[in-house]
């Protein structure tokens, strides 16, 4: 994967190449692939911190029983995934640990994308300060590494991934392969554990598993 140096990241760039809401209103496994390699974003509290994505899961709505709108009834936890697409949808594991997804496809439609993991790009010592840790091979290679690496919490949810404080910028000059495989930790999904709907750039050191 070619990468764009820090010196030559420029924000207006990055804006100028959002992601806008209509990409957001498509199915989640052609979303979740076309998000490889693009940059998320996140500029608060005077910090800008970016990072590639390397690696996403779909989920495929009321069907699919790996997902939280599984069987379609809707609760207070799913029922910002019936939004129309390019809302953020940030749940919380273990009591603790933040996982970060993206509502897709239409409204009433409850797909959506699961990030599993960033390459770090900008503001690399603030996300270790947030982890606590100074090594850089751990810093975001999975879904809750990121997340507290970006300070992702539930101010987050319900918010725009088109807005100007959280984006994702289409990279144009993608230079990878893409791995496909089945999702991870979703072994209770009886009809739909082994789909191949994760999504991975090969041979990047900051994918969670391979």
């Amino acid at each position: 994967m070619v990468m764009l140096g820090v010196s030559y990241l420029k924000i207006n760039q990055l804006k100028k190449n959002k992601r806008g809401k209509d990409f957001f209103r498509q199915n989640a496994d052609l979303v979740a692939k076309e998000l490889l390699g693009d940059y998320l974003v996140l500029m608060r509290n005077k910090d800008t911190l970016i990072g590639v994505i390397v690696e996403t899961e779909a989920y495929l709505g009321v069907d699919d029983d790996a997902s939280h709108a599984f069987g379609g009834k809707i609760t207070e936890r799913n029922k910002i995934m019936y939004c129309d697409g390019g809302v953020i949808y940030v749940y919380l594991i273990y009591g603790k640990y933040f996982c970060f997804n993206i509502v897709v496809s239409k409204k009433g439609d409850p797909q959506s994308v699961f990030i599993r993991a960033v390459e770090p790009i900008l503001g690399i010592e603030i996300m270790k300060k947030n982890r606590g840790i100074s090594n850089l091979r751990n810093l975001t290679n999975g879904p809750c590494r990121w997340t507290q690496a970006f300070g992702i919490d539930k101010y987050f949810l319900g918010k725009s991934i088109c807005g100007n404080e959280i984006f994702i910028s289409r990279d144009t000059h993608k230079e990878f392969s893409i791995g496909i495989a089945k999702r991870i930790g979703i072994e209770y999904a009886s009809n739909s554990k082994n789909l191949p709907l994760r999504f991975y750039i090969k041979n990047n050191t900051f994918v969670s598993k391979n």
